[in-house]
């Protein structure tokens, strides 16, 4: 056993003085007075008992501290794993959202593109000469203004082929001329002028200055 003074003492525990005298009052510490002076009992075997105490509480810690990072690290991982397939499956989508528009608007085109190439048939045929010299046009119809069948023009109600109108208007040839060009340009532009099935419509009911105005 060995007996140290209590600055001693407190050195050796790495504590206060006065936390070596209270633990003296509590009991957890051996005392003993000599002339006076306190003395600190400290029993070797004890001690030994002590430092593997704190040595294994010590080891326990660090273990609980290398289980702790290794549970971070996992969770780490675990968040970039789904980082990654958040992003895989964004990029997915994307790729999926653009292939609808593609085949949207290829849709779209394949609806319209008969549509049009009617129309841009007709306008190639008023463009040829033989619709801009004189020659009597109140005698030729353009081949998408051909006459109208019984069911065409069930279909259509009060509306009558373009040529069909004027023919009723008995007009001169080059007023008809002028008027069947003004009408033309008058296609998706005016509610009494339509283009549908590669044929061009006129309201039956309605005058010439109707629906083009002056000529």
């Amino acid at each position: 056993m060995r007996k140290l003074q209590v600055s001693e003492a407190a050195q050796e525990l790495g504590i206060s003085k006065e936390a070596v005298y209270n633990r003296i009052r509590r009991g957890s510490l051996k005392s003993s007075e000599e002339d006076g002076v306190k003395y600190v009992l400290f029993d070797d075997e004890a001690k030994s008992d002590e430092k593997k105490t704190k040595s294994t509480k010590t080891q326990k810690n660090t273990t609980n501290s290398d289980k702790f990072i290794e549970f971070l690290l996992n969770e780490l991982s675990e968040l970039k794993s789904q980082n990654q397939n958040l992003q895989s499956d964004k990029e997915k989508l994307y790729k999926e959202k653009e292939q609808m528009l593609v085949n949207s608007k290829a849709e779209i085109m394949a609806v319209y593109k008969d549509k049009d190439e009617k129309l841009m048939q007709f306008l190639n045929i008023l463009q040829k000469p033989s619709l801009t010299h004189d020659v009597d046009v109140s005698n030729t119809e353009p081949v998408i203004d051909a006459e109208l069948d019984d069911e065409v023009s069930a279909k259509f109600g009060k509306f009558i082929g373009l040529n069909e109108y004027l023919k009723e208007l008995n007009l001169d040839k080059k007023t008809y001329k002028k008027a069947q060009k003004k009408i033309i340009k008058r296609i998706n532009k005016s509610k009494f002028v339509k283009f549908k099935d590669g044929v061009i419509m006129v309201k039956r009911d309605k005058s010439l200055y109707e629906i083009i105005g002056e000529i």
